[in-house]
């Protein structure tokens, strides 16, 4: 069951970095303006300057469909692996109570 539950997570943050990557290629390939503005950031710069309040205020203006796409599934696999390791940890914290 631990492999499963350990398979599951790792295969949900495999898919999140590669939205997440995929998210910052087309943002710097697509919208070259944009990464400008946000400093040209590189390696573990880039997440911080995506979520920084300047950096969101650029992001909400791209006009590409493809930027726009890839932003949301990176938001939304985002979103699948926090859930699972919310309902993982909630549902061990409930075995260990009960047994």
């Amino acid at each position: 069951m631990l492999i499963f539950l350990i398979s599951i997570w790792a295969l949900l943050m495999l898919r999140s970095g590669i939205a997440e990557y995929n998210y910052y290629q087309s943002v710097k390939n697509l919208e070259p303006e944009v990464w400008q503005k946000l400093g040209s950031p590189k390696y573990l710069k880039i997440p911080l300057v995506f979520v920084s309040p300047s950096g969101l205020k650029l992001l909400k203006n791209i006009s590409n469909n493809t930027v726009y796409v890839n932003a949301k599934k990176h938001r939304q696999a985002g979103i699948h692996f926090l859930l699972y390791v919310i309902l993982v940890l909630s549902g061990c914290i409930i075995y260990f109570k009960l047994f």
